[in-house]
C-alpha cells in the first residue's frame, strides 16, 4: 500500500491547499490600514521626487525640404543607369547628418550664447533661466574653448543695495580654485586659472531676486549634450519633410535652437547652390575683359586702316554688294563666335578637376543642360565631402561617375564643334561665290570689309557674355532657401517628469510593499489566523475558537459565575458543541493535546472543566503532562505527589491526590507530581487503568491535560482511555506543519475521536468584525446577570 496523504487518509479528500489565496486576500483586507499607509507615504515620497526634479520639455517643428528629391533627381537625368541612384537613401540620410553636423550644433551653441547657463536658486530644485538672469557672465573666446572644467559662479544680494556676495570655482590640473567676494559692484572680472570671467548686470532684468548660479562650459561640451537631445528624421512616407525635436527644460530656448539650425542650413544650401554660379561669372567676367580688349584693337586698326587708304564713304557699288553678303558675313560671324565660345569651354573642361563646375555658355541647349547637370553633381560631391573622407566608397562611386560625365561632355562639345565648323564651311562657300561678284570691287574695300568682319565677331562675343553675366546675377538673386518651416516650433507639456506614470509606480510601490511583506511572512511563517482559514487546510472538525485572553496570563481562569465577557460566552460555545458530538452524553473523559507547547492546552482543559463545573458537574484536572508539570503551579498547588506518585505505586489513594479548587467546589485537580524517569513506563501500567476507571466513577467529567503530540508519544500512550480528543491550535502562532502532526495521527488511528479547538483568535480583526459577542447583563442598569443576554459592549472587570 502507497503512502497517501494524511487528510487524504482521513476523508478520501486533499483539503490542505499547496497556495491559501483566499487566506492571502482576506490577511491583505484585514491589513488594509498597511496598504493605505504605504500608499500614501509613497505619493509623498513621489511628490518630493518630482519637486526635486527639474521639467523638460519636448520642442518640435516640422520642415519642408525642396532640394531632398528634386536636385538628386535632376542631376542624375541625362544618365538614369547611374549607380548612384540605388544610393538615394543614402544621400537623404547625409542631409539629416549635415542638418545635424557637429559645425552646425557648435555655431548654434555660439549664436546662442548657450555656453553660459544660468539657474535660480530654488527650495527643492534650481530654475533654469533664459534671456530672463540678471547677471550676465562672458568669457573670452580662447579661454571659453580652451576649457577643460566647468566654471562655477553663485551670486546674491550683499549687506548693501547694489552691492553682491559672489562664489567663484573652477577646477584646474586637479587644483581646486576657489575664490569669495562679499559686498562687490558689478561690473567686474574674476581671474581664475582657466581665464578671466565679466559679470555685469542685465539692463532688462537688473534687480536680483534671490541666488543665481551660473555654469560656464566648453562649447564642444554643450554641443555634445544638445546633439543628444535633438531629434531629426524623415517622415514615414514623407521623405521631403523632416520632423525636428528637441528635449530641453528651456522651452523658449528650444525654439530658437531649432530656429536657428534651420538658418544655417538654408544660409549653407544657398552658398552651395551659388557656388557654381559664382564659379561661371568668374568666367564670364576673364572672358569679357580679353574680348573687350581684342575689340578695342580691331576697332583701332579699323580707323587706322580708313586713315591710311582716305576712306569715308564706300561708294554705291560696293554698298550694293555688300548688302548681298550682308546675312552671309553675319551668319559666318555669329557661326565663329559659338566656335571661339566653345574651343574656350572646351579648354576649361580639358583643365578643369572633378571638384569644379564648368561655365554653361554655350548657345546648344542640350549642352547648357548637360553642364547645369555636371555642376549640381559637382556641388553635390562638395557637400559630401563636408561629412565624409575621400576614401568614402560614395565619394568615390561619385568621383567616377563624374569622370564619365567630363568624358561625354568632351564628346558632346566636339560633336557640337563639328556641327559648327560645317556650318561654316557651307556659309563660308556661299560667300566665295558673292565674293567673286565683288571680284572688280579695289582690294582696299575687301580688307576694309574683312576688319568690318572681325569687329563684328567680337561684338556679337561681347554682346552674348554680357546677356550671360546678367542672367548669372538674376540667379543670384532669386536662389530662396531649400528648408522651409511648415509647422513652427511648440513646446507642449512636460516630458519630464511624467508625473501621473510616476504617481502611478508610487501607487503600486505602495500596495506592493505591504503585499510582499504579508506575502513573505506568510511564507516565512506559515501560520493560520482564524477559523475560516483553518478550514481550508483540515479536514478534522473545529468543535471550537476561543478569543485571546482578557488576562494579563494566558493560563488564568477566565470563566466564572456570572461572568458575560466574550471569552466566557466561547467556551460556554465549546461545552455546548462538545455535548452535540456523537453520543457527546458519554463522552466523560475528555484529553487536552496539542502539537507544539504555548498553544494553550493547559488554558483550555481548566477553563473547559470550569465551565463544566459551573452546571453542577462534578469535575476533575488531570496533569497527565507529566514531563513538563505545570497544572499545579496555575493552580498555586504542591506538585511534590500527584499522577506520578500513584502510578508508580507510591500513593494508593487516589483521593488523597485530588485538590478542590476555590473557584468552585465542584472543580478538583490532580497534579502531574514529580517528573518521573520512566514516563512511558507509568502511563502503560495497570495503575492508568485503576486511575481512569475511578475517575470515570466518581466525577461526571474527566479533563486530562496531556503532553503534546508533537513532541512526545506520551498522549498516544492514553488515547484509549479517553472519550474525546481535543486538540488545540493557537491562532497566528501554530504553523501548517503542526497540522501535519495531527493528520498523522489520525490517518495512523491514534486518536480515536479528534476534534480541533482554535485558540487565542483576535475576535478585533477585520475578519471577526461581524461577529461581536456581548454579555449578560440587566437592561437598563449595566450590572451583570444570570439572565438577559445582549451585543452591547463589555463592561465586565473581571480578570482572575
Amino acid at each position: 500500500m502507497t503512502e497517501k496523504d494524511p487528510i487524504n487518509a482521513s476523508n478520501g479528500k486533499n483539503n490542505e491547499e499547496l497556495f491559501d489565496t483566499t487566506g492571502l486576500l482576506l490577511d491583505y483586507l484585514a491589513h488594509w490600514k498597511w496598504f493605505a499607509i504605504s500608499v500614501v507615504v509613497f505619493l509623498i515620497g513621489a511628490y518630493f521626487y518630482i519637486a526635486t526634479i527639474v521639467p523638460t520639455y519636448e520642442v518640435k517643428a516640422s520642415i519642408y525640404l525642396k532640394t531632398t528629391n528634386s536636385e538628386s533627381q535632376n542631376s542624375l537625368a541625362f544618365n538614369p543607369e547611374s549607380p548612384l541612384l540605388s544610393m538615394k537613401s543614402y544621400i537623404d540620410e547625409t542631409e539629416l547628418e549635415i542638418l545635424k553636423s557637429r559645425n552646425n550644433v557648435i555655431d548654434i551653441v555660439d549664436s546662442l550664447k548657450m555656453a553660459y547657463s544660468y539657474w535660480q536658486e530654488g527650495n527643492f530644485r534650481d530654475i533654469p533661466l533664459y534671456e530672463n538672469n540678471t547677471i550676465i557672465a562672458s568669457l573670452d573666446s580662447v579661454s571659453l574653448s580652451h576649457l577643460k572644467a566647468p566654471i562655477r559662479i553663485t551670486v546674491k544680494n550683499g549687506s548693501d543695495d547694489g552691492k553682491y556676495d559672489i562664489e567663484a570655482s573652477t577646477t584646474f590640473n586637479d587644483v581646486d580654485d576657489h575664490k569669495e567676494f562679499n559686498d562687490v559692484e558689478l561690473p567686474m572680472d574674476i581671474e581664475l586659472t582657466q581665464g578671466t570671467v565679466h559679470l555685469s548686470r542685465s539692463l532688462t532684468f537688473p534687480q536680483l531676486a534671490g541666488t543665481e548660479k551660473i555654469i560656464i562650459r566648453n562649447p564642444h561640451e554643450v554641443a555634445g549634450l544638445l546633439s543628444s537631445g535633438l531629434r531629426i528624421e524623415f517622415a514615414e512616407k514623407a521623405p521631403t519633410i523632416v520632423r525636428i525635436a528637441y528635449t530641453t527644460p528651456l522651452p523658449n530656448e528650444g525654439v530658437d535652437v531649432i530656429n536657428t539650425l534651420i538658418d544655417f542650413y538654408n544660409r549653407q544650401i544657398i552658398e552651395d547652390k551659388n557656388r557654381s554660379a559664382m564659379q561661371t561669372e568668374a568666367f564670364i567676367l576673364e572672358r569679357l575683359v580679353n574680348i573687350n580688349s581684342e575689340l578695342r584693337d580691331v576697332e583701332q586698326r579699323l580707323q587706322e586702316y580708313r586713315q591710311a587708304h582716305n576712306i569715308s564713304n564706300l561708294d554705291q557699288q560696293v554698298s550694293t554688294s555688300l548688302a548681298t553678303q550682308k546675312s552671309t558675313e553675319s551668319q559666318l560671324a555669329d557661326i565663329e563666335a559659338q566656335l571661339r565660345i566653345i574651343s574656350t569651354i572646351e579648354t576649361a573642361i580639358a583643365n578643369a578637376d572633378l571638384y569644379t563646375a564648368l561655365p554653361s555658355v554655350s548657345n546648344d541647349a542640350t549642352l547648357n543642360s548637360i553642364l547645369e547637370a555636371y555642376n549640381k553633381k559637382v556641388a553635390q560631391l562638395n557637400r559630401l565631402l563636408e561629412t565624409s573622407t575621400p576614401d568614402n566608397p560614395l565619394v568615390r562611386s561619385m568621383q567616377d561617375d563624374l569622370q564619365r560625365d567630363k568624358t561625354r561632355i568632351m564628346q558632346n562639345v566636339a560633336s557640337v564643334k563639328t556641327g559648327l565648323t560645317a556650318r561654316r564651311n557651307n556659309v563660308a562657300a556661299i560667300e566665295g561665290r558673292s565674293a567673286g561678284q565683288l571680284a572688280s570691287l579695289p582690294p582696299v574695300d575687301k580688307g576694309l570689309q574683312e576688319i568690318f568682319r572681325e569687329q563684328q565677331v567680337k561684338v556679337n562675343i561681347y554682346t552674348f557674355l554680357l546677356q550671360k553675366r546678367e542672367e548669372i546675377a538674376l540667379q543670384k538673386t532669386l536662389a530662396t532657401p531649400s528648408a522651409r518651416l511648415i509647422d513652427d516650433p511648440v513646446a507642449g507639456s512636460p516630458v519630464s517628469p511624467r508625473r501621473m506614470v510616476i504617481y502611478f509606480i508610487a501607487f503600486l510601490l505602495g500596495m506592493a510593499l505591504p503585499a510582499a511583506i504579508i506575502f513573505l511572512r506568510r511564507m516565512i511563517f506559515p501560520v493560520f489566523k482564524d477559523q475560516e482559514e483553518l478550514q481550508r487546510l483540515t479536514s478534522v472538525p473545529i468543535i471550537g475558537e476561543i478569543s485571546g485572553s482578557e488576562s494579563k496570563e494566558d493560563d488564568d481562569i477566565v470563566v466564572g459565575e456570572n461572568v458575560g465577557t466574550q471569552i466566557a460566552e466561547l467556551f460556554r460555545l465549546l461545552r455546548n458543541n462538545i455535548g452535540f458530538t456523537k453520543n457527546g452524553a458519554d463522552k466523560k473523559v475528555i484529553l487536552v493535546t496539542s502539537s507544539i507547547s504555548g498553544e494553550g492546552k493547559t488554558f483550555i482543559s481548566t477553563n473547559l472543566a470550569m465551565i463544566y463545573a459551573l452546571t453542577g458537574k462534578k469535575v476533575v484536572v488531570v496533569g497527565m503532562d507529566i514531563r513538563r508539570p505545570v497544572l499545579a503551579y496555575k493552580f498555586h498547588l504542591n506538585n511534590q505527589q500527584g499522577v506520578t506518585t500513584f502510578l508508580s505505586g507510591q500513593v494508593n489513594d487516589i483521593k488523597s491526590l485530588m485538590h478542590q479548587s476555590k473557584l468552585s467546589p465542584n472543580l478538583y485537580i490532580i497534579p502531574a507530581g514529580p517528573v518521573p524517569p520512566n514516563p512511558n513506563e507509568l502511563l502503560l501500567s495497570e495503575n492508568m487503568d485503576r486511575l481512569i476507571a475511578q475517575l470515570r466513577a466518581d466525577f461526571d467529567y474527566v479533563i486530562i491535560d496531556s503532553a503534546p503530540i508533537g513532541v512526545i508519544s506520551d498522549t498516544f500512550l492514553i488515547v484509549r482511555h479517553s472519550d474525546i480528543q481535543l486538540y488545540v491550535a493557537r491562532a497566528s502562532y501554530s504553523t501548517k506543519s503542526c497540522l501535519k502532526t495531527l493528520h498523522q495521527a489520525v490517518a495512523d488511528n491514534r486518536l480515536s475521536d479528534p476534534y480541533i479547538v482554535l485558540n487565542g483568535v483576535d475576535m478585533q480583526a477585520s475578519s471577526y468584525t461581524y461577529r461581536k459577542y456581548g454579555h449578560y447583563y440587566l437592561a437598563g442598569t449595566g450590572r451583570n446577570k444570570p439572565y438577559g443576554y445582549g451585543y452591547g459592549p463589555d463592561t465586565s472587570k473581571t480578570k482572575k
